[in-house]
């Protein structure tokens, strides 16, 4: 069994991207990063209850820019925005490719 592949934020060699991107090795991603994952979802929390207008996070899209979504309703946005990306038609790509 091989080890997982452990990405390292800003310093990630190439090597270890093409391990990704051709082998069917897990990927993880370095413990240390957990923190500035942290403070982004902070900083994106923070963003969509404020009153300056962020697009896609507390307004809609494309020509729904101008609409403001309620602070209510902007979690709501962003899993529908992710499950409206989640779905196609055809063949679905292979591993390599997702």
């Amino acid at each position: 069994m091989c080890d997982d592949i452990v990405l390292k934020p800003g310093n990630t060699p190439l090597s270890d991207l093409r391990q990704v991107f051709f082998t069917d090795r897990p990927v993880r991603l370095e413990r240390s990063a957990r923190a500035g994952v942290e403070r982004a979802v902070e900083i994106v929390s923070d963003a969509a209850k404020a009153k300056a207008p962020i697009y896609g996070v507390n307004t809609g899209f494309g020509k729904l820019a101008s609409v403001r979504i309620p602070v209510p309703d902007t979690a709501l946005l962003q899993r529908n925005l992710i499950l409206s990306h989640c779905c196609g038609v055809g063949k679905p790509l292979g591993p390599s490719l997702v």
